[in-house]
């Protein structure tokens, strides 16, 4: 499945001219994350040596079956490791923490690093230390951040930081963005969610 024009788009201009933070929000099933199977190895390949890389999720095991294993299915296992004791995991020639950031105390496993590269999966569903945490750590010139979430509450730590003035490019999506969907499951998942909190965050993506 190639990319669709709103996701070169967005590939283009965060690896051509990246913010410090670059961020995907929007609905479920809309591409948001297929895109960063594309824009993680990027970022790998481009990324300063002297700092470390790190993927991020709400757990490990998220981690493993929402990046790592539908980007082996693309590059396969000798470009796209295991993740071994100690949480690390080999990508694309480069040895990268994997953190579950769903607890606080996580955010130890970061302290004492330095990090040119991080991506960040289910950021609401993240401690917000280990957030801020991560944020004392990209400490390089051409550091960076690359992640995506679904919508929450507009009190959401998370959307604070969307709307303050740090360096951030954010990129909205809703369901109709991703045309590989049947047209039937979209249509179902509107009419199933109708009259909720949830089309709003997983159909329009927005913050309710």
């Amino acid at each position: 499945m190639g990319l669709t024009e709103k996701q070169k788009s967005v590939l283009s201009v965060t690896i051509r001219e990246p913010c410090r933070w670059n961020i995907s929000v929007g609905a479920v099933r809309s591409g948001k994350t297929y895109l960063d199977y594309y824009r993680i190895p990027r970022r790998i390949f481009i990324s300063d040596p002297r700092g470390g890389i790190a993927i991020v999720g709400n757990t490990v095991a998220s981690v493993e079956r929402n990046i790592l294993s539908p980007m082996r299915g693309i590059y396969g296992e000798k470009l796209v490791g295991r993740v071994k004791g100690g949480g690390y995991v080999r990508l694309f020639g480069r040895d990268c923490f994997v953190i579950g950031a769903g607890r606080s105390g996580n955010a130890d496993k970061l302290q004492g690093s330095s990090l040119s590269y991080c991506y960040g999966d289910e950021i609401t569903t993240w401690s917000e230390g280990v957030f801020r945490m991560i944020g004392s750590r990209l400490d390089r010139e051409t550091s960076v951040f690359d992640g995506s979430c679904n919508p929450a509450s507009p009190s959401h730590w998370f959307k604070k930081f969307l709307d303050s003035d740090a360096d951030i490019y954010c990129q909205a999506y809703t369901i109709d963005d991703n045309p590989t969907l049947p047209a039937q499951f979209v249509a179902d998942l509107k009419k199933e969610y109708t009259g909720t909190v949830y089309y709003n965050r997983f159909i329009l993506g927005q913050w309710m």
